[in-house]
């Protein structure tokens, strides 16, 4: 099941790319809770399959022109997924262009992506998931 997970990673991060809340709804389990570093100052914690468009919502209040890129995936076993990428975009209050590197830890329940959380710093994903960098 270990590749089939990364795969699940892999589909789910270019859907958010697109904004393809679909195809991310399909990827997701009913009992989704995310926990987004990016979405504000205060991480704030997403809960349900419909979580993507109050989270898109949310980060086009603070960004402007964001997207994920380079992402690497880590296979961590019994479910566990980790996903390492940079976020390029610009404050939308300051405009000033942002590029910070973020890892998110994932845990896949049948198949779908069910817990998710982001960090600030890459390592602590990776860590999150029992992996070391």
């Amino acid at each position: 099941m270990s590749h089939e997970n990364v795969e699940v990673l892999r589909r789910g991060l270019e859907a958010f790319n697109r904004e393809d809340l679909r195809t991310l709804v399909e990827l997701s389990d009913e009992d989704l809770e995310f926990v987004s570093a990016l979405s504000g100052v205060d991480r704030q914690t997403y809960r349900g399959r419909e979580l993507w468009r109050a989270y898109f919502n949310r980060m086009h209040e603070t960004w402007h022109e964001w997207r994920i890129e380079d992402f690497r995936l880590f296979d961590a076993g019994d479910d566990r997924v980790a996903g390492v990428y940079r976020v390029v975009g610009k404050g939308k209050t300051s405009g000033v262009p942002v590029e910070h590197h973020i890892g998110l830890a994932c845990r896949l329940r049948q198949g779908r992506l069910w817990r998710m959380r982001s960090y600030l710093d890459p390592a602590d994903a990776l860590e999150a998931v029992g992996l070391r960098e």
